[in-house]
């Protein structure tokens, strides 16, 4: 609100770029030679720009002069434009010269900039001298440069040599290794020679690899190979110079790496800069760190500042300058920087005096906080104040720190400037002094810690907390002024923020008591106790209860801590009484008042614990006493160990034994002798007179003393309200003294609370003084002397104060007593709270109802009734609150008057308001007016349905509603106060135990005594003190005038030549020092006394024992360490979510690289799959060209085994599906092969790839009903045929002319499939058709016909011949075996009238018949099929292709020698004769055919039988249209649709030549 806005630091980031790049995009000429002041860029080519919108100045360069002007002003012109908060600079060069060159001499302009002085006649320096850039090495990084990092991203082989020139310079670089071309390759060259810096390796491996990366990367150095051979040396040099000793100029960040984040990308440019620099010596080091250590400052790099500038040298001594602190002090998230330099011994409280701690409150960054909840909250000022005054140390936060802590005199301006000066006050001697300089470092953390709470700093309050050796008071402090400044936040959410701050410090007090409880209890019980001078004399637990930490209160530490003080120094045994077991409060009663019970039933130690043990030594302890530590410890476990035997009674110890054993050893005599023999101890046993004392002075003695005496006080009470009349004058006396004696106690405890500046609540005392007073005065006026001396008779008066008195007496029994149980005291405040929060909610509701609804009902019943007392105590009372607890509706029912209006005439009508009025007067008294309308009396009830309903809604809003909601509400705050309760009843009882522990022995009335004794006691103890000071002094006096008497003789008897009188004098000096030590004199006698040695021994004791607590926590740093740890502990569970973020980006980083991994294994998976995928065709292609080489000059037999090549051709026929790859070692099936997955293939009957005669005979696809890939099936992707036939190349070939007789009508009978059998079909022509579903393949071993095995899930047959690489019927007709015949007609060949020889053998020919549709050459035959004779398909075959005869007929009887004769007879008819012409019929082969249709389901096999015909002959009627021709049969003959080996077969039964 008119305060000047915050001054924001701003980063300048310049840009360079050629006009030629932009110069089509931006028209930079000026109009009327004035310079632009805005450029605008369409937004169309914005994209184009090489200008990035992030920089805040742009420097524009002319690469080439501009004309003959340049020549006079140095070819250098600048025009700046200036748009909005960005600045663009351009300016042009005369002389040729690229960006990367300009960026450099511009950066030793900057260079040259920073070593110019100040004073006006420095030179000027042309920064864009063109002096080359090596001749002007400088380091960038001595005292006198600046600090300069490249980075390199990407990059062209012009960037390689400006880094070249860089590391030339020494100047670091980060390299982005991932982001490709230069940075890539140079992060390649540096991880090499990192890995093996090796000169043959560099030979060898390096340069030929870089060489090849520099060509993949930049193709244009192909053709310039001195070029390459540059940039390749140029990037050696740059990764062998990176590595100097200590110092690295080249730093790597892995952009594609999931530990290094370019959100870090500072903290890697700023350690690639430290990295680099030389380690300075000499003056020049607190320079070069002052210098580093404001680099890391100004980019908040404290982990850089540990590792690369503290922990680079450990030898050497840092000096941490006040400027650099007071930076990390006043910056903003700067906290670890000060954690850094007090860990380097940086002196706090020489550095922290009252102008520094005034001047860091001047010089806060923010100080709203400051000032919205100190300044103006507390001190009341304005808050528009510059700068703190002066005195502000002493008045402004003393005054603070008071209002939130109640602590006075925290700050001492006087001892801050002593301790910075390093005066210190005290012992000065060396141990002294140390102890000094640590009690004020101490205190300057305490100041500094208050500094940073105040200015809502709350990580620096942490961070300088975790130092401390107090850590849970200071924890405490913090926790109680966040608490109480949180009131002064105007914002809800600064509030809530103000109010976690606290809880967080409350969690650091409770877990360092936690960790320190379960460690060590009696060195917490002693922390919890001590009470420090600097906390206003506070015990720790003191400012917990102050804090109003409830849950500090509530650990396990301060309840026992309670419970020992509540105890005191007795502890109740436990005895067996039976059955029966005696509660601790009667024990405790009965041995108050009986005294002798408290011989078996009080042990006289605090509880838990045995006698008090010596105060544990300071963790700094003397080397005086390390010799004797071990044996005071054995010595001190001894003692335990016998106390525990003598306290811990356990159930087997009866109270019989307890009283025999005490009369045994004598009840009223002294124990001395007993006592030390069960004790061992040297301190004296106590006497009963002391055992009573003690007893007494236990607060849990108090306590039930003063129940017991308040019930008794109650019983007399009750009696005095019940006496009849008068009273009785005596019982009253008596308890008026009694409530006098209770009063005035109340009245000593709240001035003593308020004397003390005790945190324990004044409020309610005050409030009960001033009520019991009030009391008092009105029973003592009223009831004693207003009815016995004045004769008042106000009888009814005095009962009705006695009954309120006695009300508010017994009800306090509530407050006072009820709330020190477990039981009752959390019951209580549940109570509390439901009063507190819900009763009054409750009551200002039904008060709303209460007003409303009786206010209402009244004026209805009562429409007359006279205005005044009487009628609002009916409305409010009577008719509002006392409806709810009666029932009385008389009134509601019966109408006892009359009080209806009845005028007799128009006008009584018009003016009855005026005459019942008096007018104006408003004054309804008028009781003749009132008659005169009939009504007899103005307090008449008038009924009405009205009245009923108002009542009616007030009884159901009041009754129903509100008691509803109010039960409701009970139980709502009961569950939540449920959990809470326990805690605020442990926060309460703290309270208790310290009153009653501060309160006298005995209980009112008899306290009256103990005053006594107080008086006596008090007078007495400083009596013996001051006699004991003026007999000190008196005893000094005589010991210096005797020193001087004995020197004086010393020199006498220098000049006594008798050496014997030497002697006596100094025997006469000793024995009168001896009689001055024991004095004999009165008060010598007096002092030495019994009761005033107590008393001057335990105010010696107390002295000395607050000074070696003093000592104690000066040296002690125990809880230092404590602290240290718990914030360790929670700095891991504040980092947790960080930690979480930071998994998850890792877990999301890890998810990219798993992908990028898997898109890598996936193109490597792909390659393995392809390269798999090739290395099986090429074993298969070569297994196909073994067979074939192997096959060469074999026998038909031998050529067998390599006959399942064509079978494994992919893809499969007709189709684009491939087959599943087959090696030769996988074929056989009893071979196993687990990752075998073949093709399902089933072409349909209209694929047409059959013949339409065929197509009746094509099988039903089998697999449907046993697979589930019927929708795969239907998609199987095949070639667009014709609509006739084709011969693929590989298929068994012969032309099959159509069966004449099947039509499109026929249909083929169902059966049922028997594989390995031959059946007979009865058509329904009446024909038969024989399905022969056996094979001819034979065992190899005995000739015998195999039968081929079925599949075993499938039920269909598997190829004898093995795996196929294709599952189903294919291209083939049947299922199993499909079964063919050809007949291959072969004579000799003649040339001109002569045997055609070769190699001395004749060649023979082939009669083929060329396919019309597909031009291949083909031979005789057909496909066995059932309906006709497979050797008459031959006969007719042949018939219709070398004949043209279509008449042949179809039988099924045509036997096989009916076939040799049919073709025997063409050798005849040649002759005329009936005489064979040397004519010959072989079988050639008959078994499995190697065709591209066969699969694992359905294979060909074939029956081939030749017929030659020895002398030359031809067929008479042979076809003379070119379709039938004689082919010879050798090796290189083309167009047999057969396999090789059975031409070869033939050849060979004729003895031909082949090949």
């Amino acid at each position: 609100m008119g305060r000047a806005p915050k001054k924001r630091k701003t980063l300048v980031l310049i840009g360079i770029v050629c006009d030629d790049e932009i110069k089509d995009s931006i028209d930079l000429k000026p109009s009327n030679d004035k310079p632009r002041m805005e450029i605008k860029v369409p937004s169309r080519k914005r994209d184009q720009l090489s200008l990035n919108s992030d920089h805040t100045h742009f420097i524009i360069i002319r690469e080439h002069p501009i004309g003959l002007s340049s020549n006079t002003n140095n070819g250098r012109k600048s025009i700046v434009a200036e748009s909005g908060e960005k600045q663009l600079e351009k300016l042009t060069d005369s002389a040729e010269s690229a960006t990367n060159k300009f960026r450099d001499r511009f950066e030793d302009f900057l260079h040259q900039e920073n070593l110019q002085q100040p004073n006006s006649d420095s030179q000027t320096i042309d920064f864009l001298s063109t002096t080359p850039l090596l001749t002007r090495k400088s380091n960038p990084w001595s005292e006198d440069g600046f600090p300069m990092v490249c980075t390199l991203v990407r990059g062209t082989p012009g960037t390689i040599e400006l880094l070249y020139q860089k590391i030339q310079q020494e100047v670091p670089c980060v390299v982005l290794k991932g982001t490709g071309s230069a940075a890539d390759i140079i992060a390649f060259a540096y991880e090499e020679i990192s890995a093996k810096n090796d000169k043959e390796y560099e030979d060898s491996y390096l340069k030929v690899e870089l060489s090849r990366r520099l060509l993949d990367e930049y193709p244009a150095l192909k053709d310039n190979n001195v070029k390459r051979n540059e940039i390749r040396d140029h990037i050696i040099s740059i990764v062998k110079k990176a590595d100097q000793g200590k110092r690295k100029f080249l730093t790597f960040v892995d952009v594609n790496s999931t530990t290094a984040s370019l959100n870090d990308f500072h903290k890697f440019i700023l350690s690639a800069l430290l990295q680099s620099q030389k380690t300075a010596t000499g003056n020049k080091v607190n320079v070069q760190l002052k210098r580093n250590l404001l680099l890391t400052l100004d980019w908040n790099l404290p982990d850089l500042a540990l590792s690369e500038i503290f922990q680079r040298d450990d030898d050497m001594k840092h000096s941490i300058q006040t400027d650099l602190f007071d930076k990390a002090v006043l910056g903003k998230k700067l906290e670890p920087f000060v954690d850094l330099f007090l860990d380097r011994e940086f002196a706090l409280h020489r550095y922290l005096k009252s102008d520094k701690l005034v001047s860091l409150f001047n010089q806060a960054k923010d100080r709203e906080f400051l000032t919205t909840t100190s300044l103006e909250g507390i001190l009341g000022l304005t808050g528009d104040e510059d700068e703190m005054p002066k005195d502000f140390v002493e008045q402004g936060l003393n005054h603070i720190v008071k209002r939130l802590t109640g602590i006075s005199h925290f700050f001492s301006k006087h001892e801050m400037d002593c301790n910075a000066m390093g005066i210190y006050f005290g012992d000065k001697t060396d141990k002294g002094v140390q102890r000094q300089r640590i009690r004020a470092e101490k205190k300057a953390l305490r100041h500094l810690i208050i500094y940073a709470v105040l200015m809502n700093r709350h990580q620096l309050a942490k961070i300088l907390w975790k130092r401390s050796s107090e850590p849970i008071p200071l924890a405490l402090i913090c926790c109680m002024m966040f608490k109480k400044l949180a009131p002064y936040c105007h914002e809800s959410y600064q509030r809530l923020l103000i109010e976690k701050q606290a809880k967080e410090f409350s969690d650091c007090a409770v877990g360092v008591l936690d960790k320190a409880f379960n460690e060590d209890n009696m060195r917490t019980f002693e922390m919890l106790d001590e009470k420090h001078p600097d906390w206003n004399h506070m015990a720790t637990v003191e400012l917990a209860y102050n804090a109003e930490n409830k849950e500090f209160m509530a650990h396990a530490a301060c309840q026992k801590w309670v419970t020992r003080q509540f105890y005191g120094e007795i502890t109740p045994r436990e005895l067996s009484w039976g059955l029966f077991k005696c509660p601790d409060y009667l024990k405790i009663i009965f041995s108050a008042f009986l005294i002798f019970p408290m011989w078996f039933w009080i042990n006289f130690s605090p509880i838990g614990q045995a006698p008090p043990a010596p105060k544990k030594a300071s963790d700094l302890q003397d080397t005086k006493g390390a010799t004797t530590e071990p044996e005071q410890k054995l010595e001190e476990g001894k003692k335990l160990s016998e106390y525990v035997g003598e306290v811990n009674v356990r159930e087997g110890n009866s109270i019989f034994r307890r009283i025999r054993n005490r009369f045994h050893n004598g009840l009223f005599k002294n124990k001395s002798k007993t006592s030390a023999a069960n004790s061992n101890s040297d301190e004296e046993p106590m006497s009963h007179w002391e055992e009573i004392g003690v007893l007494w002075t236990a607060p849990i003695t108090k306590f039930y003393t003063n129940f017991v005496a308040y019930i008794v006080f109650l019983a007399f009470f009750t009696l005095a309200v019940m006496w009849p009349s008068c009273g009785n004058l005596l019982l009253d006396c008596f308890v008026w003294f009694w409530t006098a004696s209770i009063a005035f106690e109340n009245t000593r405890v709240a001035y003593e609370k308020y004397c003390s500046q005790s945190s324990l609540p004044l409020q309610r005392a005050v409030l009960e003084v001033i009520v019991q007073t009030i009391f008092l005065a009105l029973y003592l006026i009223v009831r004693i002397i207003g009815l016995w001396n004045f004769g008042t008779c106000q009888i009814l008066t005095a009962k009705a104060i006695l009954g309120i008195g006695l009300i508010y007496y017994y009800y306090r029994i509530l407050f006072i007593f009820l709330p020190i149980s477990p039981k009752l005291g959390p019951m209580m405040i549940r109570l509390r709270c439901m009063i507190m929060d819900d009763f009054f909610t409750f009551l200002q509701l039904f008060v709303i109802f209460m007003i409303s609804s009786g206010v209402a009902i009244t004026a209805v019943l009562y429409p007359h009734y006279p205005l005044g007392l009487e009628l609002f105590t009916k409305a409010f009372v009577f008719r509002g609150l006392m409806a709810l607890f009666s029932s009385e509706m008389s009134d509601l029912k019966n109408q006892h008057q009359s009080c209806s209006i009845n005028a007799t005439s128009s006008a009584d009508t018009e003016y009855a308001c005026l005459r019942l009025s008096h007018g104006l007067s408003f004054k309804y008294d008028n009781l003749y007016a009132y008659n005169r309308y009939g009504i007899t009396s103005p307090k008449c009830n008038q009924t009405s349905w009205i009245a009923w309903f108002l009542l009616i809604q007030y009884f159901f809003l009041a009754k129903r509603f509100l008691t509803s909601l109010l039960t409701a509400m009970f139980g709502l705050t009961g569950a939540r106060v449920q959990s809470q309760s326990e805690q605020i009843w442990m926060y309460n009882r703290y309270e208790i135990v310290m009153e009653y522990a501060k309160r006298p022995r005995l209980p009112p009335p008899f306290v009256v005594i103990s005053y006594i004794g107080m008086l006596i006691s008090n007078g007495s103890r400083q009596c013996v003190l001051k006699l004991k000071e003026y007999s000190d002094k008196k005893t000094n006096l005589l010991h210096q005038s005797q020193r001087r008497s004995t020197g004086t003789n010393a020199l006498l008897s220098e000049n006594d030549p008798n050496p014997t009188s030497f002697n006596l004098n100094i025997d006469a000096s000793t024995s009168q020092l001896t009689d001055t030590n024991e004095d004999h004199s009165l008060l010598g006698r007096l002092l030495n006394c019994k009761p005033c040695r107590q008393v001057t021994e335990t105010h010696k004791k107390k002295l000395e024992d607050a000074k070696r607590n003093w000592e104690d926590s000066e040296a002690n740093l125990y809880w230092k360490y404590k602290a240290v740890e718990f914030y360790a502990k929670t700095q891991e569970a504040d980092k947790v979510q960080e930690k979480l973020d930071n998994l998850s980006n890792s877990v999301t980083n890890v998810q990219k690289d798993m992908d990028v991994q898997r898109k890598s294994l996936r193109q490597i998976n792909d390659r393995v799959v392809t390269l798999e995928k090739l290395m099986i065709d090429s074993h298969i292609l070569l297994e196909k060209i073994r067979a074939t080489i192997q096959q060469e000059d074999k026998s038909l037999p031998e050529t067998q085994k390599f006959i399942h090549i064509l079978s494994r051709e992919s893809p499969y026929i007709y189709t684009n599906e491939a087959r599943f790859p087959v090696t030769e070692r996988y074929i056989p099936w009893k071979v196993p092969f687990d990752l075998y997955d073949p093709t399902i293939i089933t072409l349909p009957k209209e694929h047409n790839c059959f013949r339409d005669d065929e197509r009746p005979f094509v099988e039903p696809n089998l697999l449907k009903v046993n697979s589930t890939d019927d929708q795969f099936q239907s998609e199987v992707d095949t070639y667009v045929t014709p609509v006739t036939p084709i011969c693929q190349p590989g298929t068994f070939g012969a032309i099959e002319p159509a069966m004449a007789h099947v039509n499109s009508d026929f249909t083929m009978p169902s059966s049922e499939y028997k594989w390995n059998q031959i059946i007979e079909l009865q058509l329904l022509d009446g024909k038969k058709m024989i399905v022969d579903r056996t094979t001819w393949v034979t065992n190899p071993v005995d000739k015998s016909p195999v039968i081929y095995r079925l599949d075993t899930q499938l039920l269909i047959p598997l190829s004898p011949m093995g795996r196929t690489g294709v599952r189903g019927r294919g291209a083939l007709i049947r299922w199993g075996p499909n079964k063919s015949i050809m007949a291959i007609i072969t004579r000799w060949k003649k040339h001109r009238g002569q045997f055609a020889i070769v190699d001395g053998q004749r060649i023979l020919e082939a009669m083929v018949f060329k396919d019309k549709f597909t031009n291949d050459w083909k031979l005789p035959g057909g496909k066995i099929l059932g309906v006709e004779s497979p050797y008459g398909a031959v006969c007719r075959s042949f018939n219709k292709l070398a004949f043209q005869d279509d008449d042949s007929e179809h039988s099924l009887s045509l036997q096989e020698r009916d076939m040799i004769e049919h073709f025997e007879s063409f050798a005849r008819s040649s002759e005329g004769t009936d005489r064979p012409n040397s004519f010959e019929s072989h079988m050639v082969y008959r078994g499995y055919i190697d065709d591209v249709r066969n699969t694992d389901n359905a294979w060909v096999e074939a029956e081939i039988w030749n017929f030659h015909y020895g002398q030359t002959m031809s067929f008479p009627s042979l076809r003379t249209d070119g379709m039938a021709f004689w082919k010879d049969v050798t090796y290189n003959s083309r167009g047999f649709l057969m396999q090789t080996s059975i031409l070869r077969e033939i050849a060979r039964i004729h003895d031909a030549y082949f090949e």
